[in-house]
């Protein structure tokens, strides 16, 4: 039997997603997309910062990467050979998790930048997948308010995880491991692949 993070993760994305879909509301009208839409134009014209990465490439070079890292850093997994536990044990393993964490809490700051675009093209950074990008865009820009909330959860989590490692606390990384992929699978849930 393999414990893993994945399903650690699988757990977390559907505990967040239905957490989500009880505070959701009904879906927008028309004029109210429009309205709304219109309203992230304003704010990401008046903002000082100017996007230049798309949310694609945010997600990839940041966000996955340091995620991936951070899920990947403390398990156990049981096989036929016996019992392997991973987990940071030297000063550079643990200061290469907290680096880690660190680029979470900022990329948080990323990620609610008004008008960031999805993409540059119509498919996905990492495999070239198709992507609709339209549909995506417009629940980003419609949903911006969300997405900060959102952004802010993944900072809460991020800090945390630079205090388990400051404080080397292993059962506080897999616990908020576990939040973290719940936070990043309810923004997923309502941006990316809501359907």
């Amino acid at each position: 039997m393999t414990s893993s993070i994945s399903a650690l993760k699988w757990s977390v994305l559907f505990a967040c997603t239905s957490l989500l879909s009880a505070c959701g509301s009904t879906a927008p009208s028309a004029s109210a997309d429009r309205s709304a839409g219109d309203a992230a134009s304003a704010a990401a014209a008046r903002s000082p910062y100017k996007p230049s990465s798309t949310f694609q490439e945010i997600m990839d070079s940041v966000v996955d990467f340091s995620g991936d890292y951070i899920w990947n850093a403390v398990s156990t997994t049981v096989d036929g050979q016996g019992t392997h536990e991973t987990q940071p044990h030297t000063d550079e393993e643990w200061h290469e998790f907290r680096r880690r964490a660190v680029l979470l809490v900022e990329a948080a700051n990323l990620i609610a930048v008004p008008g960031r675009k999805v993409a540059h093209g119509d498919r996905t950074v990492e495999d070239k997948q198709p992507l609709d990008v339209t549909m995506i865009q417009q629940r980003l820009d419609t949903g911006h308010e969300q997405l900060v909330g959102f952004a802010s959860a993944l900072r809460e989590v991020s800090l945390k995880l630079v205090d388990a490692a400051d404080k080397r606390d292993l059962a506080a990384i897999t616990d908020l491991g576990g939040t973290l992929d719940e936070v990043c699978e309810s923004c997923h849930k309502v941006f990316w692949y809501p359907d």
